[in-house]
């Protein structure tokens, strides 16, 4: 009988014993499906949270899975800058159209990107391939700060910034410190001949700000000691001058180019041009840090290319044929500092008398003067010298809408005229263009 009874005891214990491990392997099961639940839920809050339909304004980027969805950076950002995020990211690295990419965690998001390429057609038709390119941020709130550099074991060069983001935007302040010119430019010796033989010496720095997604920027560079060698210019320094005008058309107008010693391109010609296209011509080594800030200052995208000076201006005639491109503007950079420190002011303001393009087929000071008042440059009145160079920055429109039309705009040259010595205001004479002799195939 008492066998029996710890026989049923026993098994009584044993089915309260699989009991406990049945209802605790139930309940081990609801708890796992709701933490998969929660996590899941957290999930898909996050995703909404970082996708957000119904925010029309918020600044997006397309990721490159699931169809190429968009999603609002912001919400990215401070999750990948987390530190569960950057736990999580720490170590992957995965290939992307422009390269490929290896995140890290080091105290803030480290990106590499070898091999990456950039699309940049105001610099190269080619993309612009950066052996390394290292991003590092970190996000508090809604402050960022970070650094960009491009380089490997030596970076060339290194950006600082700092500032805010918001759902709509990023707006940074950025620095470049002090930095070797030729480090800065050689991402773009592969796209420029030019730029691959310039031996450049000196230091550049930077900063300014930039907005996203409107893509507006603004830089106030700095050049210091800046000095180049190793061009070609033969063709500007050695007698005689090698220029072929690439307007030149025969058959369409009757003046050819003539060049013109400088002592023969008269008393206010020179003077004109100068007022007209750089005050400061007698004074600077080729370039006006003033003009480039200007350039590079107002936050826009769509700003033209332009800003030079007239030894900038005769590098383009002789040298670059003048495409308004960023790459054509660092190259005439190069050829007009080189220029300055192998010619003379007077020899580099007779090259460009001679080579300025002053409307269709008018290469230079002869041919213009000679086509529009009949007259050499060395005879050209005042006024008459003041509306060539008033028109030097859109010669072919003056031409249309003022000499083939004979109805004459003299507020430009008035204007030029004003900055003319004394003895040019007191006696400008008369414009007296020539009659138009039209061309018979004058379109």
């Amino acid at each position: 009988m008492r066998s029996l009874r710890a026989i049923c005891s026993t098994a009584k214990s044993w089915s309260g014993y699989w009991f406990r491990q049945v209802m605790a392997g139930v309940w081990l099961k609801r708890i796992a499906l709701t933490l998969l639940a929660g996590i899941l839920v957290a999930l898909l809050a996050l995703a909404g949270w970082i996708w957000q339909p119904y925010d029309t304004e918020a600044w997006r980027v397309r990721l490159p899975v699931a169809g190429g969805v968009e999603v609002r950076v912001v919400p990215l950002l401070m999750m990948a800058t987390s530190a569960p995020g950057r736990w999580v990211l720490d170590r992957q690295a995965f290939s992307l159209n422009h390269g490929d990419i290896q995140l890290h965690d080091e105290d803030g998001l480290r990106v590499r990107c070898r091999h990456c390429w950039i699309e940049a057609k105001s610099v190269s038709d080619q993309p612009i391939v950066i052996p390394m390119l290292e991003l590092w941020l970190q996000m508090d709130k809604q402050h960022i700060h970070g650094y960009l550099s491009v380089g490997e074991t030596q970076p060339l060069f290194k950006v600082d910034f700092n500032g805010k983001v918001s759902m709509r935007s990023l707006k940074l302040t950025w620095e470049l410190p002090s930095t070797p010119l030729q480090a800065l430019l050689k991402p773009l010796q592969p796209h420029s001949a030019v730029i691959r033989e310039a031996i450049v010496s000196g230091t550049l720095t930077a900063s300014g700000t930039l907005r996203w997604p409107k893509q507006e920027w603004s830089a106030l560079p700095q050049l210091n000691a800046m000095a180049v060698s190793g061009l070609n210019i033969r063709a500007a320094t050695t007698l005689p001058i090698q220029y072929d005008c690439p307007l030149l058309d025969e058959h369409k107008y009757p003046e050819k180019m003539q060049w013109v010693a400088y002592e023969n391109l008269g008393r206010w010609l020179p003077v004109a041009a100068i007022i007209a296209e750089d005050a400061e011509f007698k004074h600077h080594p080729g370039y006006v840090m003033a003009q480039m800030q200007h350039l590079l200052g107002k936050e826009s995208t769509d700003k033209q290319v332009g800003g030079s000076t007239i030894t900038q201006q005769l590098a383009k005639y002789m040298f670059t044929n003048g495409a308004r491109t960023w790459k054509r503007k660092v190259e005439e950079l190069l050829y007009a500092v080189q220029l300055e420190s192998a010619l003379t002011k007077t020899d580099i303001l007779e090259l460009y008398l001679n080579t300025v393009d002053l409307g269709p087929s008018l290469c230079g000071a002869h041919a213009a003067s000679r086509y529009y008042f009949d007259l050499t440059p060395d005879k050209l009145n005042p006024i008459q010298a003041a509306w060539l160079a008033g028109i030097i920055s859109n010669p072919h429109r003056a031409w249309k809408k003022q000499y083939i039309q004979q109805q004459p705009d003299l507020t430009r040259a008035e204007s030029i005229l004003h900055f003319m010595p004394r003895s040019a205001r007191k006696a400008p004479g008369s414009l007296n263009f020539r009659p138009v002799k039209q061309p018979d195939n004058l379109q």
